[in-house]
């Protein structure tokens, strides 16, 4: 039984070791790129966020702010992206 655990256990890692899971000790590389516009604070109800999560593990955040970042807060950015669903590619997809 122990033979099968330690198995289990290791197959689990290499799984989460692939799909790049962050954690606390391993945070994922992301890459974000926020587009903006000048002179207006930034209307997230018509802004757009777009997660892929690449084959190589890399989060590739693409960010249209409806407006300028300037008056907004790292953690309301954050709050916003988060807020989106990652698309997962496939493990033969391209790093840009």
């Amino acid at each position: 039984m122990l033979l099968v655990m330690t198995s289990l256990v290791r197959r689990l890692r290499k799984l989460e070791a692939q799909l790049c899971f962050s954690s606390p000790d391993r945070p994922r590389e992301t890459l974000r790129v926020v587009v903006s516009s000048v002179c207006t604070p930034a209307n997230l109800e018509t802004s757009t966020c777009k997660r892929m999560l690449r084959g190589n593990g890399l989060l590739t955040e693409v960010v249209q702010l409806d407006g300028s970042d300037e008056w907004l807060s790292k953690e309301e950015l954050d709050r916003f992206v988060t807020s989106f669903r990652v698309q997962i590619l496939g493990s033969g997809s391209a790093a840009w």
